[in-house]
């Protein structure tokens, strides 16, 4: 947030409010979105409102001191005319003085106002790209916006070039209050691949990580959401949206989808809603400017004239634009590329050669298929009047798959040594021509081709010799691009950078399908790959990620001297599949052939990295024993290169493996001395990721640690810190991890439901956000568990539902856990049969994980489940053994609850005299902080307040402000 003043000035118009203190523009209480040159123009234009303020003017205040074209004027105007829904037949604010300059004509009034709470630009949300304002579409919005009332599916279908996307939008716009929890936009010509489509749809709603079955994570973020869904150019991947559609609609959404396609979906939900052309007068039927302006094609045609070549629609000519208008079959995209020539024809030479180009086609029918042609024949005439500079560049621009800056079109430029200079006149030429549209996004222009035009001008590139050569350069551009997002991570903030990144994912997509298709450069495309994997674990993409690294390791084989692009790709692989919980044997064979790839490449680093990654995958596989002789040539190599920053992440590895194992006071130990070196400063980490991972697995496995060795207070205030910090720095995904594997289990052992409570929506949340498979059953479990304590029905069996699942795909990590809380939670409700069969499959996980740190537990619970069934002299017999176990292990938290358990069975057993060494035991085993802690019910309800007596090294502050890649499975 800027620093503003308590009081300011402001200039009042219609419902708008300009602050120019603040470079702000407010309609209500909602931020414009406008970049700082329109702002500039504005200003000026409202502080002389009234006057005549010429171009030269206009152009001096905005850009001072520096030269520009019009065309960046023009640029401006209208983008600020759309902010502010200005339309040439009722100019409210922007009026054009033909040939001279503009004049604001609505009334302004300046009053002093009080700032609160002003939001930054960057803190309004706009799911919805800029459009122009409609002409002649009033009644289309109403009959639009009404579908939405009654049906789920409602499809915008018409010819190209007719408005559907605009359209949309605007009714969007319109409907906006009816869907509060948001409106979200895809283009689908984005991609041509029917696989991407449910994922481009996860993307778009903010759902990362993506499982199995996309469409259906997507339905269940829908189904209570009230979210209009625009899913724009459908008919490139047709049945592969209406399958999706129909899905979705089937699974009772609250909210609408509406789709925009040339031809219709096809499924029986459809509301199809035919968008016409633009009504035009038949010939003879008016004779005046003003009755012409009655129709919305010659409206659209004044407004677009008058904005781009000072152009006045007068009496004389009005016979000629209505016969032009007609000739164009009233689409408004031809009836721009046209209107745009003005500056080199008169309207009368301007419709001869509109008529000798469009007379062509055959069979001319006032269909959706001639009116395709018409467009077509309509880019091909102006296409045809281009300079060889804007032919040349035109056919260039049609390798992006979006949005692009100049930056981009003179990297493109170079295949034909375009100076600088030439690069801009030529895209004004373009922009002014109506064959680029061009918008404002914060200080930069950004240009981009509709989607029929790019289809035009990549059929012109493909008939060139340079086609194959223009390909690889954009490919080569996006390499460019996504290496430097990866130097970018480590300084930019997370929502910056994203949203920069996330905006070239259609040029990464198209790249590769170049790359990788029949005639591309493969080897291109693997270091495509390899660049962009930084983008993909960042947000999460992982079947999109798993995908491409597919295609890119096939494409390794073919090419000699891969390996160690192999070892890079196939770790990338393992992590994922590590992230997707996909089953353990295909998930193992991931990691051995990275293993593999790495040891042939003969990079050491790599070896390290990968050999530190698969340690990781071993441990949530519940195979720790085999964890630890993997880390143990792990720390032979790092010591024989004399790598000490690899020593050191392979010492917190084995760490957290030994914890498993029940080596709880030695592991607790050895975690204190790393978190003091961590504090002190260490070699720089090769292997993970990014600093901050390091502080994250540290702190969260000592925090486990503190706990169970007899810490509690100080444990539980650790984790706690880790939770907020986590948090307020926006990583979901090491949050998670703390939470699902530390926070959750000592709330749940301290009896804190409050705390469960609190820390649970948080990993739902990170949960639905990522959508990272490893962490569904946890929160699954837990969520149960809470139920189950408030005498939920069912609850246990959506516990055991979720321990089932991880048994199936082989992540045994934490089970024996899981299933000793099961089993308590039936010996609570008396059910004590069940109990006991629950405790054996717990033990028989323990035995096959070895996981000896949660033992005494098991022990204690098997103790009770005795002592229910009355066998007594051998409950009293395995609770012995439970705390001669807690003893050994080191877990003191557990040992307090055994002896808590053990004077509850002396007083069932009226021994007073045990009852009172067992009362004194527990009371001589104080908790951090002089907190004596006989039971559960005595914990704090809440513990954020216990934050500040965590230890002051627990989080360095040099490291707060630090960036964590949050993409590592490893920070437990």
């Amino acid at each position: 947030m800027r620093d503003k003043p308590t009081v300011d000035i402001a200039f009042v118009f219609g419902p708008f409010r300009l602050i120019p203190s603040q470079q702000i523009l407010l309609k209500g209480d909602r931020p414009v979105k406008l970049g700082g040159r329109a702002l500039d123009i504005l200003q000026l234009l409202v502080r002389r409102a009234g006057e005549e303020i010429s171009k030269d003017d206009l152009i001096a205040f905005a850009w001072p001191k520096v030269h520009v074209d019009e065309n960046n004027l023009k640029v401006h105007i209208t983008s600020l005319r759309r902010a502010l829904g200005d339309t040439l037949q009722h100019v409210t604010y922007v009026a054009t003085i033909v040939g001279r300059g503009y004049q604001f004509v609505a009334q302004v009034h300046a009053e002093r106002i009080g700032i609160t709470d002003l939001p930054d630009e960057e803190d309004v949300e706009c799911s919805l790209p800029d459009a122009s304002p409609l002409v002649g579409r009033k009644r289309d919005v109403e009959r639009v916006a009404r579908a939405l009332d009654f049906a789920r599916l409602v499809t915008l279908v018409g010819p190209g070039g007719v408005g559907k996307t605009s359209l949309a939008i605007a009714v969007a716009n319109a409907r906006r209050e009816a869907f509060p929890d948001g409106i979200r936009f895809v283009d689908l010509a984005t991609t041509n691949d029917p696989a991407l489509v449910p994922h481009l749809l996860a993307k778009c709603l903010g759902i990362r990580g993506h499982g199995a079955d996309v469409t259906s994570i997507v339905a269940d973020y829908l189904r209570d959401k009230r979210i209009l869904l625009i899913m724009d150019n459908c008919e490139h991947v047709l049945a592969a949206t209406a399958s999706i559609a129909g899905r979705l609609v089937d699974a009772k959404i609250r909210g609408c989808l509406l789709a925009t396609s040339r031809e219709p979906l096809g499924i029986n939900s459809e509301n199809l809603q035919r968008l016409e052309p633009l009504a035009y007068p038949r010939k003879g039927e008016v004779r005046t400017a003003q009755d012409a302006l009655s129709y919305p094609s010659i409206e659209l045609f004044a407004q677009r004239a008058i904005e781009g070549s000072d152009y006045q629609l007068i009496d004389a000519d009005v016979s000629v634009i209505a016969a032009l208008c007609c000739a164009l079959d009233g689409l408004p995209l031809a009836i721009e590329i046209a209107v745009a020539k003005l500056d080199e024809f008169t309207p009368s030479e301007l419709l001869d050669s509109v008529c000798r180009s469009v007379s062509n086609i055959p069979n001319r029918q006032r269909d959706a298929h001639s009116r395709h042609h018409t467009l077509w024949a309509t880019l091909d005439w102006s296409y045809q009047l281009l300079s060889a500079n804007e032919r040349s560049i035109f056919r260039l621009l049609s390798v992006f798959a979006g949005a692009f800056e100049w930056t981009d079109v003179a990297h493109m430029a170079r295949l034909l040594d375009f100076e600088p200079y030439q690069t801009t006149v030529t895209l004004g030429g373009l922009v002014s021509k109506s064959l680029l549209t061009a918008e404002i996004n914060g200080e930069a222009v950004c240009y981009r081709l509709l989607d029929s035009t790019r289809q035009y001008a990549s059929g012109a590139l493909l008939r060139e010799p340079i086609a194959w050569q223009a390909q690889q350069h954009h490919a080569r551009l996006v390499l460019t691009v996504f290496e430097q997002s990866v130097t970018e991570w480590d300084w930019t903030e997370s929502k910056v950078w994203r949203k920069r990144y996330t905006s070239r994912v259609g040029d990464l997509r198209k790249a590769l399908d170049w790359c990788f298709g029949a005639n591309g450069d493969p080897s291109l495309g693997i270091d495509v790959t390899i660049a962009a994997l930084r983008f993909w674990n960042e947000q999460s993409s992982i079947f999109e990620q798993s995908f491409q690294v597919g295609r890119a390791l096939e494409r390794c084989g073919a090419i000699a001297g891969s390996e160690l692009r192999q070892a890079r790709l196939a770790e990338s692989r393992g992590y994922a599949m590590t992230l997707a919980r996909k089953p353990r044997l295909e998930t193992d064979r991931a990691w051995s052939t990275a293993l593999d790839f790495a040891e042939r490449s003969g990079d050491t680093g790599r070896l390290l990295s990968v050999m530190f990654g698969k340690a990781v995958f071993l441990i949530f596989s519940g195979r720790h024993v085999e964890c630890i002789k993997l880390l143990t040539r792990f720390m032979a190599l790092a010591t024989e290169e004399g790598d000490q920053g690899s020593l050191h992440d392979g010492e917190r590895l084995a760490a957290q493996a030994n914890l498993q194992l029940g080596n709880l006071v030695p592991v607790r130990d050895a975690l204190e001395r790393i978190a003091d070196d961590l504090a002190n400063g260490v070699v720089p980490s090769r292997i993970t990721r990014y600093q901050k991972e390091r502080y994250v697995g540290t702190h969260s496995a000592l925090a486990f640690s503190t706990w169970l060795t007899g810490r509690r207070m100080r444990g539980l205030a650790m984790t706690e810190e880790l939770v907020q910090n986590l948090r307020s720095g926006d990583q979901p995904r090491g949050q998670s991890n703390v939470l699902a594997l530390v926070a959750l289990p000592l709330a749940l052992w301290s009896g804190q439901i409050p705390l469960l409570k609190r820390y649970l929506p948080i990993l739902a949340e990170n949960v639905q956000r990522e959508n990272i498979e490893l962490f569904e059953p946890a929160h699954r479990f837990y969520s149960a568990y809470v139920r189950n304590s408030e005498g939920g029905n069912h609850a246990i069996d959506v516990m055991q539902s979720a321990i089932k699942d991880l048994i199936a795909d082989e992540i045994l990590m934490r089970t024996p856990m899981y299933q000793g809380v099961v089993a308590e939670a039936l010996l609570d409700l008396g059910r004590a049969r069940e109990a006991d069969q629950a405790l054996k499959l717990a033990l028989n996980l323990r035995l096959q994980t070895q996981e000896d740190w949660y033992l005494p537990e098991l022990l204690r619970i098997k103790a009770r489940i005795l002592a229910h069934l009355g066998e007594r002299e051998q409950a009293h017999q395995v609770i012995a053994e439970a705390k001669r176990c807690a003893e050994l292990v080191g877990a003191r938290s557990f040992e307090a609850r055994i002896l808590a358990d053990m004077i509850q069975m002396a007083e069932a057993d009226q021994d007073d005299d045990a009852a009172s060494i067992l009362r004194n035991s527990l009371a001589d085993m104080p908790d951090e902080n002089e907190v004596r802690w006989a039971g559960a019910a005595e914990l704090p309800q809440d513990i954020r307040h216990l934050v500040a007596t965590a230890p002051s090294r627990i989080w360095p502050i040099a490291v707060s402000a630090d960036r964590s890649g949050d993409n590592s499975i490893e920070t437990f």
